[in-house]
């Protein structure tokens, strides 16, 4: 098996990076309208690489994960979560997220909130995040997601 790390990303990344989010999307069971809109919004920038936490697991010398967090105050924003679907199953998920409460935690915030997929609530409540309401998508009219968050606490 090959050796594992994550790191932070690098700007020259930013669309591979957003290639490798879009993957994952595509991954769900979307139609193709819905895939146009995810195509649009689902973006990793050089500037959130500059000016968030732009955390990329690596397997061997392959990226198969990425995460953003936005950290301010007492709430972090995990902005992002995305694991390429042929690494799905295998920790990669699990390893970006806890290594974000670590970091969120040590810049001061008591919680990690995210608006999650519907299809990726169970593994945010496996690790024991909590539903605290609705999030509508003001891209896409009557869609809601799950608004979870992560206590840091202890």
């Amino acid at each position: 098996m090959s050796a594992t790390r994550i790191r932070r990303a690098r700007s020259e990344e930013a669309g591979a990076l957003t290639a490798l989010a879009q993957r994952a999307k595509a991954h769900w069971p979307y139609d193709e309208a819905m895939m146009a809109v995810f195509r649009r919004t689902i973006v990793i920038t050089g500037d959130d690489i500059a000016d968030h936490l732009v955390l990329v697991h690596q397997t061997g010398a392959a990226a198969d994960g990425v995460g953003v967090l936005v950290a301010a105050g007492d709430d972090a924003e995990l902005d992002h979560l995305w694991v390429d679907p042929p690494a799905i199953g295998r920790g990669v998920g699990r390893r970006l997220f806890l290594t974000f409460a670590v970091e969120a935690r040590r810049r001061g915030a008591a919680r990690i909130v995210l608006n999650s997929d519907p299809y990726a609530e169970g593994f945010y409540r496996r690790l024991g995040a909590v539903r605290i309401g609705d999030h509508p998508v003001a891209e896409i009219p009557g869609r809601v997601l799950p608004r979870m968050a992560f206590s840091l606490a202890g």
